[in-house]
C-alpha cells in the first residue's frame, strides 16, 4: 500500500495544486460565489463520501420542517434526467436521484429539487408560487459558485478528514484547509460510549484558523425493517441467513452492527449509488434463494422497483446526539443561523 501511495503521490499533488488555485480564485472573487434572498444550510465534506450527509440532511429535514417551509437542493447523482427538477409522487430512484428519492418518500410534505447546476436550482426554487423559508444545500462544499449562508462539513469518527490524503492516494476533494471554510463541524458515526477525552483527543487533531463549533452524533438503527407492504423486527432474522445488499461509499458501519447484533448473512456490495441492472438482480435473487433480502433505506429506493420479491426489507437510520443538551445546542446554532440570514 505504501509503495502504491508512492506511485500515486505525484498525481496527488497535481490534483491539489489545481483544486488549491481553484479555491484561491474563488476566495480572491476572480470567480464570483453568489448568495440567495432565501437562507440557506449547506451539508459538505471534504472526503468522497462516507461521512453521513443524507442522515444528516435528513436530520435537519425532520427538525426544520416543524417551523419553516423547507426545501432540498441535490445534485442528483446518477439521475436520468437533466436539468431542473422536481419531486413529485410520479418520480423515482432513477429519474431524481437515489437520496432524493428517499428525502421526498419520507417527507412529501416538503420540496425536494434536483440541479446538477446549484445556481440555476436555487434560481428555480426563489420562482416558485410555494416560496421556501430554508433551502438545504446537500453536497455543497466543493460547489463554490453558490455561498450558503451556513456550512456544515460532516466527518466520520472512524476515517476523520485529518488523517486522509488526496485523491487518488486517499479520497479527500481538496486539501484538508478546506475544513476553515465551514461554520459547524459535525463528526458523524461516533461510539456511543465516546467518553469526554476521546472527544478532547478526537479535537486537538482538527486545526482550524477559527473557532468552530464542534458536535458529535451516532448512527442508530431502527428496530423494525420496513418492506414494500410489510414491517417486521430485525430481531425477527437472528435464527435466520439473510442477504445484504448495499450500494453505499461505505457499509462498514452496518456490517458491524449487523455482526455485533449476532446476525448471519451474506454480503453483496456494489458501488455508491450504484444502478442496479437487470443482470445485477437476478444475481441477486439467485443468491437469495428465498431468503430475505435486506439493504439500506437509499438502495431500496432504486431495488423495489426492479426486484420482484416481497423479501426485500431496508434498515432504517438516524442521526443521534450523546444527550438532549447536544441536541438542542446543535439545532439552536441551525435556527440561529436560519434567522440571521
Amino acid at each position: 500500500m505504501k509503495y502504491l501511495r508512492f506511485l500515486l503521490a505525484p498525481f496527488a499533488l497535481v490534483y491539489g495544486l489545481i483544486m488549491t488555485i481553484r479555491n484561491m480564485l474563488f476566495a480572491s472573487g476572480f470567480l464570483e460565489r453568489k448568495q440567495y434572498k432565501t437562507p440557506t444550510v449547506g451539508v459538505g465534506n471534504l472526503s468522497m463520501g462516507g461521512t453521513g450527509k443524507s442522515v444528516v440532511i435528513d436530520y435537519l429535514i425532520n427538525t426544520l420542517k416543524r417551523k419553516y417551509k423547507t426545501a432540498t437542493l441535490s445534485r442528483g447523482y446518477g439521475r436520468s434526467s437533466k436539468g431542473f427538477v422536481l419531486a413529485t409522487s410520479n418520480s423515482t430512484a432513477e429519474n431524481i436521484g437515489d437520496e432524493p428519492f428517499q428525502f421526498y418518500k419520507k417527507h412529501p410534505e416538503i420540496i425536494v429539487s434536483v440541479s446538477e447546476k446549484r445556481r440555476i436550482g436555487l434560481e428555480a426554487l426563489e420562482q416558485l408560487p410555494q416560496k421556501s423559508e430554508v433551502i438545504l444545500l446537500d453536497d455543497v462544499l466543493q460547489h463554490r459558485w453558490v455561498k450558503a449562508d451556513f456550512m456544515i462539513l460532516t466527518t466520520s469518527y472512524e476515517k476523520p478528514f485529518f488523517k486522509d490524503f488526496l485523491f487518488p492516494v486517499g479520497s479527500l476533494r481538496e486539501t484538508r484547509n478546506g475544513v476553515n471554510r465551514a461554520d459547524l463541524i459535525l463528526i458523524t458515526r461516533t461510539p456511543p460510549d465516546l467518553t469526554q477525552n476521546d472527544k478532547l483527543r478526537f479535537l486537538r487533531n482538527i486545526k482550524l484558523n477559527k473557532n468552530l463549533p464542534v458536535f458529535f452524533a451516532s448512527i442508530s438503527y431502527a428496530e423494525n425493517l420496513i418492506g414494500a407492504g410489510a414491517s417486521i423486527p430485525l430481531k425477527s432474522l437472528i435464527k435466520e441467513v439473510f442477504v445484504l445488499v448495499t450500494g453505499i461509499a461505505d457499509p462498514s458501519h452496518l456490517l458491524n452492527y449487523l455482526n455485533k447484533s449476532g446476525h448471519s448473512f451474506e454480503h453483496m456490495r456494489f458501488n455508491d449509488h450504484h444502478n442496479f441492472s437487470s443482470a445485477d438482480c437476478n444475481t441477486i435473487s439467485e443468491k437469495a434463494a428465498g431468503k430475505r433480502i435486506l439493504t439500506t433505506e437509499k438502495d431500496f429506493g432504486r431495488l423495489a422497483p426492479k426486484l420482484d420479491t416481497d423479501q426485500l426489507f431496508y434498515l432504517e437510520i438516524s442521526l443521534t446526539f450523546s444527550n438532549k443538551k447536544e441536541e438542542k445546542e446543535f439545532n439552536t446554532v441551525i435556527e440561529s443561523a436560519i434567522k440571521s440570514s
